[in-house]
Parts: C-alpha cells; structure tokens; sequence
C-alpha cells in the first residue's frame, strides 16, 4: 500500500510539474508575441487625434490591422496519439498564425463599459485519425492615456469561465483595469495554428465595425503550395496580389476613414457587412476531403459559384442518387424496430392507408427525433442526406434540391461546399420544403426561418449538368408571411391586494418558436416526439442499456430544475423585472404536428410591483402586462442600412385584468388607451375595452411585415416602435367605490 502511495506521489508531481513547465512555455511565448507586435512599425497606431466629425461618437476605431500567414511543412513530424512520437513524414503540415490588432479611442461610458472587458480562446488540441490541429491563443492589452502614457496591462491574469448551460462554451475572460474615458486601448488578439491533415479554418475579414474606421489595414501571406479560395461580398474591395521573392502570394488591402457603421439593432454581419471570406486547402491531405475545384494550388479570387456547388455534388452525388441501403442505417443503428417502422410507414403509405405528406412527414419527425434529442450521431449535413435516402429507400416521390445556410452567401455567391444545405421536397407539393432542423425545432409544414425565400436549385444527375449548368437552375424558395410567424400571449391577470396574480399562455409558430427554445427540457423534446411517433400505433424508442436509460432519467430531473429558472427568466424578459413568486410552468406543446403547429406553454406566477396605491385608490400598469418594449436609442434613430428581421412576424397579445371587488375604473384614464397605426413596414393596435364591471380587456397587435426592411422605410417602422414602446408605459386608475 505504502509502495503505491509513494508511486502515486510521485506522478502527482509529474504531473503538476509538467503543468507548470507548460505554463512557463505558454509565458514565454506569449510575452515573444507582445513584444513583437508592439514593436511593429504601423504608422495608424500612432494617430493620437480623431476628426473633428467623430467627436461625438462612443468610441471610434483609430486603426484595426490584420495579418494572416500560412505556410506549408514537410520534413519531420508529430504522430498523432498518446505518444505524440516523432516521425518522418511526407504528409504536409500548416504553419498559420492570425493577428488581429485595435487601437480603440473610449469617448463615453457606454464604450467603456463595452471595451472595459475582453474576452479569447483557450489552447486547444484536436487530433483527429490520421491528423491533427493545435492552438495556441495570445491576448496583449496596453492603455494610451490623455498624456501620452503607455501603461502596460498584465495579460496572464485572465480567468477561464465556461459559459453555456453545459458549459461546453470555454473562454478566458480578462478585465482591463484602470481604462477611463478619453483614453486608447491598444488591444491584440493571436492565434497560432499547427496542424497536418487537416485545412486551415476559414477566415473572414468583415470591413465593417460599431464604430468608425480611421485605417483598416490587411495583411496575408500565403504559401504557393496551398490553394486559396476567397468571395468578395457586399461591396467589399479586392487585395492587391503579389508575390514575394519566395513565391508566396501577398494579399494587401488598405482602406481609410470607413465612416459606415453597423447599427446596433435588427442588423445581420452576414448579409450585409462588406466582406472577403477566404478558405485554405493542403490539397495534398489524405483524410480531410479536398474540394475538386481546390485540387491545384494558386490563387482563386471571386471562382465561379458552380464550381463550389460541383464540389458539394462530387462528395455527395451518391447519396442523392442511391441509398437504399444507407437510408435506413441510422433507424436500424439507433432506434428499437427503427427499420421495421420505417419499413411499415413505406407500406402504409404504397396501401393508401395515409397520404404520401403523411408518411414523409412522419418520417422527417421520426428522424427529428434523433437529431434534435442528440441520440444519433448526426449533423445538419447528414441529416439531410439520411433523410433523402430514407424516402428513396421506400420508395418515396420526392426530390433533392441545394440551398446556402441560413446566415451564409446566398447559392449564387457560395464560396464553401460547407456552406451549403440540402433539402428534400415531394414532387407536386409545393407546401413541403423538408430542411434539417437547424437551430430550431419545427414541424414538416414550417418553412425554417433561414431559408425564407433564400435561393435554391434541384439537383440533378451529372450527365444533366453536363447540358444545362447549375447555373440556369436556380429558384427562389417560397417566403412566409407575418401569419405564419406568430407568438400570441394570453394573459389573465387577477389583482390580489398589492399583487397581481398572473396565468399566461404563449403560443408559437414558424419562426417565432425561435423564441421558445430557450425553456425547452430534453425531457420535453424527446417526450413531445414519442407522443406524435406514436400515431400509427408505434411504440418509438431509441437503443440504449440500463446504464444510459438511468443517465438520461438523472438528466430529466436535473432539467426540470433548470427548467424552472428557464421560465423566471422568460418572466422577466417578458415583464422587465423578475416575478416576486413562481408558481408553475409547463410546456403543452412541441408543435412538430403538422395538424396543429403551434409551439405552446404555460406560466403561472405573482408580480408585486405592478399594482401601486394612491390613497384609497389603485394605479395599475396596465402596459407592463403587455411584453416589455424596446426602448430605442438615439443612435438607433438613424439608420443608413435596411433593417433585417430575418422574416415577417406578428405578436398578438389578449390582456384580461379581473378588477378587484369594491373598485371601478376610472372612466377618463381609460379613453386614452387605444392606438392605431398602419403602414407599409408593419402595424401596432391597442383596443382596450370594459366588457363587465369586474372585467377589463386589452387586444394588441405589433406586426412587422417585411423580413429585411428597406431603409426608405425606416421612418415608418419607427413610428411603429415608438407606439409599441408608448403603450407599454400606460397605467390605469381604479377607483374606490
């Protein structure tokens, strides 16, 4: 026992011991890298003065430089594995480093609070069968004061937070003391990256801030033996290419005084900031799949989009074409009898039994299912694939078609093969756009809100592509109106003395279930799915032994607790401010059904700061019971970029106040709460009506109804807003009889 105890000892100081040579490396390192970049001849990050027309702005962007370099390694290498042994090797490994520097001038408190704390990622290794990636992340901060004063901030005291409800968001978190208003923050972030087998992450080089830009400056040198691909999106200008004396291409981009800022509200980076998105290849790589169009190194700027689409067709043509087989893998792999009732759907639906929507539909729900509750090991990408050769596998009329992500380059500018998702449809029903269910939970029958209306083509055998080009494929997707998207609320509220007890009913649909997601358990999801898998007489379960049935019992009763914060914190975004007791909360409802589509929940709880006495008499504010209001900022007034919502939405609220016995409203505090407004970017209507003595009722519509808003319009949705948040400070006198 002694002799296993010494031995423990003593690789418990290994350990520790090679931790903190670890740390001294990292130090080192990192202190290499600070001294380098600040020791860097950048004539930007000496401006001292900002212009005389951004005297009034929050913070202002004096100078923010960027430079990538990657290079590819042969020679001796690292086996991946436990052992990390050296080896010689003729694989290719990438050497890249990615610097992005600012020098930001804080002019309010607003950006100090918003500057006063960074945040950057933490060392990571990833390997992977026959490759890997390793990460080493570098933070440097230094405060230029109003007296020239360089003071130098200690990096090293960050502080690892894991964020997430699993905590699988890691971060280091750093706080910038002693920054004041008036001051610069010269700021770096620095990644670098080894790795073999593997392609670089991609980059994108956004010309667009917050606040304004004095000098944007960009810098990469890339190695000729990779192959570079790179989009210039939204108006963005080209590098200046070159090559150096080694070969190497040089990207230089250099852009002054970019007045345009990004708006603080209903703005998408994505879709609207002037970009280059750029990806690398070492197409010499033998276990990450190198695109076909990147298979010869050099320089792409700007390739044309059906090469990028030809690579998403390459890699997956078969499963498109084929599947019989690969179709009902994962039903058979993960779910009990999963190949026999899918099986049995085919049959039902070859019988007439149900329609052929109906079957597809189930089957797109029976696949959710394993998706949505992480019980298969799937990605939006392989669910889409699955669930085309599912539907061809029994037989189903159905056809593939391509689309961009949601958030990415719409189809005609797509730059990635990664970028792009896969959808299937039944041929002659326009109603049934089947995409994976990213980032949400939706029903067969809901378009998902990112692919509303986006552009889209069907795919086709090669030999078809062959006469006609992808390009003369293209169609938009059908876009959904405010209808489709509504969260409707009933509130039934009873005042209790000083306190208002609250019952309240949110129901969601299309898009606006986004909303509803965050209060969501596992338990929830993966019980609303067997309740609906269970219509055609299937008892739907996933495989799973004792052990994991247990794990997965722990996990519900730990949601559940979790759930009951989930709603104190949907109470609060709703009202402004927490309720002062919980009472109950329930979800009634997944909406998954295509016959009844609505996401729906129940809350039930107590608010004491809404009911105010004012000598026998009561002040009730009526508008808090109406979902608290945006309150625009001055800045949010202007506006010189459309306003993107993503899609049309309506919020539809009904209000039922019971009046405490022995009280009457006041009849002059009433008349003044009803409101109209309609125009061409959306409508606000408030209806306010005494339908007994003992009960007050409120209707309130709030509809937006474009998804991207030209900004032509912007003055009218104002007026909208303006009425919406107007209203949600309305109170109403009760008098004492």
């Amino acid at each position: 026992m002694r002799k296993q105890f010494v031995l423990f000892t003593f690789l418990l100081l290994g350990i520790v011991a090679m931790h903190a040579d670890s740390m001294a490396e990292y130090r080192a390192f990192a202190d290499t890298v600070r001294a380098d970049v600040y020791s860097m001849d950048l004539p930007a990050f000496k401006v001292r003065d900002i212009p005389e027309k951004y005297r009034n702005e929050s913070a202002v962007y004096k100078a923010i430089y960027e430079n990538f370099d990657a290079k590819k390694k042969t020679g001796v290498g690292v086996r991946p594995g436990p052992m990390m042994l050296p080896t010689i090797s003729r694989r290719a490994r990438i050497e890249a480093g990615h610097l992005t520097r600012m020098l930001i001038h804080i002019n309010d408190k607003a950006a100090l609070e918003k500057y006063s704390e960074f945040d950057f990622g933490i060392d990571n290794k990833k390997n992977y069968f026959e490759g890997y990636e390793k990460n080493r992340h570098v933070m440097g901060a230094r405060l230029i004061k109003t007296d020239n004063r360089i003071v130098d901030i200690d990096t090293s005291d960050f502080v690892e937070v894991e964020e997430g409800k699993k905590g699988e968001n890691k971060r280091r978190k750093l706080a910038i003391p002693g920054l004041e208003v008036g001051d610069d923050i010269d700021v770096f972030f620095y990644t670098e990256t080894r790795m073999q087998n593997v392609h670089p992450d991609p980059l994108t080089f956004y010309l667009k801030e917050s606040a304004p830009i004095l000098n944007y400056r960009i810098h990469c040198v890339i190695d000729d033996n990779l192959t570079a691909q790179y989009r210039i999106l939204n108006g963005a200008p080209d590098f200046d290419v070159t090559r150096d004396d080694d070969g190497n291409y040089v990207l230089d981009l250099e852009i002054a005084d970019i007045s345009a800022k990004e708006p603080r509200l209903w703005y998408n980076q994505s879709q609207q900031s002037p970009q280059i998105k750029m990806y690398l290849f070492n197409r010499r790589n033998s276990s990450d799949f190198t695109p076909k169009s990147a298979r010869f190194d050099g320089m792409q700027c700007n390739p044309p989009a059906e090469w990028i689409i030809g690579d998403r067709w390459d890699q997956d043509d078969w499963w498109l074409e084929n599947g019989a087989v690969a179709g009902n893998l994962v039903m058979k792999n993960y779910l009990k009898d999963g190949h026999k009732i899918a099986k049995d759907i085919g049959k039902m639906v070859k019988d007439g039994r149900i329609s052929v929507r109906e079957g597809a539909d189930y089957l797109y729900n029976l696949l959710c299912y394993l998706y949505i509750g992480n019980l298969a090991r799937l990605n939006a990408h392989d669910f889409a694939l699955q669930y085309n050769s599912l539907l061809k596998a029994h037989k189903f009329p159905i056809e593939a078609g391509l689309s961009s992500v949601p958030d990415q380059e719409p189809l005609y500018d797509v730059i990635n093969l990664n970028n792009t998702i896969f959808f299937t449809s039944l041929q002659g029903d326009s109603s049934r756009y089947y995409f994976p269910p990213k980032n949400g939970i939706y029903s067969p029958s809901d378009m998902i809100p990112g692919a509303n209306g986006r552009v889209a083509m069907m795919w086709r055998k090669p030999k078809e592509r062959k006469k006609v080009p992808d390009g003369d494929n293209y169609f938009r997707l059908p876009a959904t109106t405010s209808a489709k998207n509504r969260n409707i609320t009933y509130v039934d509220a009873v005042i209790d003395g000083s306190v208002i007890d609250i019952n309240r009913k949110e129901v969601h649909t299309g898009a606006a279930k986004m909303h509803a997601l965050p209060i969501l358990s596992e338990e929830d999801i993966n019980e609303g799915y067997r309740k609906y898998l269970s219509r055609y007489g299937h008892t739907v379960s996933v495989k799973e032994n004792k052990k994991r049935a247990a794990e997965r019992m722990e996990r519900y009763a730990d949601g559940r607790k979790e759930q009951k914060e989930d709603f104190k914190n949907e109470i609060r975004e709703y009202h402004g401010e927490y309720p002062s007791e919980f009472v109950d909360g329930k979800v009634t409802s997944l909406g998954i059904n295509p016959d009844s589509t609505a996401l729906v929940y129940e809350l039930s709880y107590k608010m004491d700061n809404l009911v105010k006495r004012a000598g026998n008499n009561v002040i009730l504010s009526l508008g808090k019971l109406f979902c608290d209001q945006l309150e625009l900022l001055p800045s949010d007034r202007e506006r010189d970029v459309d306003a993107y919502f993503g899609t049309p939405r309506e919020y539809v609220t009904r209000i039922s106040v019971g009046i405490p016995s022995g009280y009457t409203v006041n009849e002059s505090s009433l008349s003044g709460l009803n409101r109209l407004i309609l125009n061409e970017s959306g409508a606000f209507s408030a209806n306010t009506t005494l339908v007994s003595p003992d009960k007050l009722q409120v209707d309130i519509i709030k509809r937006y109804n474009k998804g991207v808003l030209p900004v032509s319009e912007w003055p009218e949705m104002l007026s909208v807003l303006d009425m919406a948040s107007e209203w949600n400070n309305v109170s109403i006198l009760l008098e004492k009889k």
